[in-house]
């Protein structure tokens, strides 16, 4: 079975690669990217070479993106996932969910599978229906005779909530589930396709204090009107503008995992995900 085959070499590569240094993002990976907005293809494949030979998790993950989007370079997914792997084997954080991402969508080929089994070491928040015991996570094996088991389209929709999911989580630092912080909620029901993103308000009152200009019988006199902020409102309202801005990428990104893996049909109507989204992963 080629799912069997696939999970077992994934298995012995991890077990076998020796481990890449952690390194901070460098001089080179800046200018990839600086390159990359200025259209500059050239510089910006010369700069990820330079970039590649350090091995830092950074530029791993984002040669690993440029070979999956072609982005300045001739796609290749098998090149992406061996970017990925040493990313993640070197702690990048989101490379598990890249992995998974990308053997979850048609242009990795839709491995089913290995998407599962890199869904599960990524720790993303499936429905019980699509979790595969510990005990067994270790061999490819017991995995493929498990899938095999599995109802009929299981497997499918499994897949399409490991794309949608790990799209989201290897773009931010979530959390399963609205645990009562103020914060972005990430509501993702499957069966339908619904997806909705909010944040939780935070309203904050401003005194306005300037003087105002007002004219009452042609006659022009100023009124003071409170109009101030204490430090820790301005902070507030701060603070809901990048929530509010948050809101809108994860929803962008959400929508566009939606549109990247096929809805299957026959969804259990029941799966319901929410997450509480922290932030941007680091870059």
């Amino acid at each position: 079975m080629r799912i069997q085959a696939v999970l077992l070499s994934l298995l012995l590569g991890i077990a076998t690669v020796a481990p890449s240094p952690s390194l901070a993002a460098n001089e080179y990976t800046k200018a990839v990217i600086k390159a990359i907005e200025g259209r500059d293809c050239i510089e910006a494949v010369r700069q990820l070479n330079l970039a590649l030979s350090g091995a830092s998790p950074e530029a791993l993950m984002l040669g690993g993106a440029m070979f999956e989007q072609g982005l300045c370079l001739k796609q290749n997914t098998d090149r992406a996932s061996r970017l990925y792997l040493r990313a993640a084997d070197a702690g990048a954080s989101g490379a598990r969910s890249r992995l998974a991402a990308l053997y979850a969508s048609p242009e990795g080929g839709s491995d089913k599978g290995v998407a599962i089994w890199w869904a599960l070491q990524a720790n993303l928040a499936l429905p019980d229906s699509c979790v595969i015991g510990n005990d067994i996570r270790s061999n490819a094996e017991l995995i493929a005779q498990t899938l095999s088991r599995w109802p009929a389209g299981l497997l499918e929709a499994c897949v399409h909530v490991t794309g949608v999911l790990a799209t989201l989580d290897a773009e931010f630092v979530t959390r399963p589930g609205d645990d009562g912080r103020e914060g972005v909620l990430f509501d993702f029901r499957p069966s339908t396709g619904s997806l909705e993103v909010r944040a939780k308000q935070l309203n904050q009152a401003l005194i306005d204090n300037s003087p105002r200009v007002v004219a009452t019988n042609n006659v022009v006199g100023v009124n003071n009107v409170q109009q101030s902020a204490t430090p820790d409102q301005m902070r507030t309202l701060m603070a809901q503008q990048e929530k509010q801005e948050l809101v809108k990428r994860v929803d962008s990104i959400g929508r566009g995992a939606l549109a990247r893996f096929a809805r299957p049909a026959g969804i259990d109507s029941k799966w319901r995900i929410q997450l509480s989204v922290e932030a941007p992963r680091d870059r």
